[in-house]
């Protein structure tokens, strides 16, 4: 099912009066740690091209990219996703790695995924093949995430995103990282189905903030290409 999807770039102080509002009518996402919030680590996967940086920046109304995830620094979930938008909507569908796979893939052995039972994981390794996928930047940031049952609405709050610089393994604990926005803004996504209730809606009408059309992966594909 193919979902809305809106960013915004915030500042802090923001994100701070947005999440006391969230936190009255919205549940936290299960992720949540004790601080309120969980790191998500994406290693993205692109052509020599960069075709999902440029499909991006030139506005094309179909795109896709591939991604694996991880949260909290912690192989015990690791999930390849892949991410579909056509002519404004979203659609993004997985499936669950085990530490060895995701080692046979970063190595470049991927042919064992065209015996998997996952469209995901199929569509992937064409990909791989005909248009030479290749790891290219970790995204890394802190996310806040709320949940709103009527709609399927789901809200972020993510900050301290940063690239990777010369390095794309999700374990490796020498990855260097840098930061690529300011340490106040934040990106607020708001991803539903259908329609957002009047209350959510009114919620986070900030009176400020600047729409967002770039991705995560943009900014940070660009600040490791420097």
């Amino acid at each position: 099912m193919y979902r809305h999807e809106m960013k915004y770039i915030i500042d802090c102080g923001s994100a701070r009066v947005l999440k006391a509002r969230l936190g009255m009518v919205c549940k936290m996402d299960s992720n949540t740690g004790p601080d309120g919030s969980y790191r998500v680590s994406s290693l993205y996967f692109d052509d020599f091209y960069r075709s999902a940086v440029n499909d991006n920046l030139s506005g094309q109304l179909s795109r896709k990219k591939f991604r694996i995830r991880i949260y909290n620094g912690s192989d015990a979930f690791i999930r390849l996703e892949r991410k579909v938008k056509i002519d404004g909507g979203c659609m993004k569908d997985s499936t669950v790695l085990t530490r060895e796979q995701y080692n046979r893939i970063t190595s470049g052995d991927w042919g064992f995924m065209n015996s998997m039972d996952s469209p995901v994981a199929k569509d992937f390794a064409n990909n791989v093949r005909t248009r030479l996928l290749r790891p290219v930047v970790i995204v890394d940031y802190h996310r806040e995430a709320f949940i709103h049952k009527t709609g399927n609405v789901r809200i972020t709050l993510d900050r301290h995103i940063r690239a990777s610089i010369g390095g794309t393994g999700l374990f490796d604990a020498g990855t260097v990282y840098s930061r690529v926005m300011e340490e106040c803004a934040v990106i607020l996504e708001v991803k539903f189905t259908g329609f957002i209730p009047r209350h959510i809606r009114d919620m986070i009408q900030l009176g400020h903030g600047t729409r967002e059309s770039a991705s995560k992966y943009v900014m940070c594909s660009m600040a490791a290409a420097q």
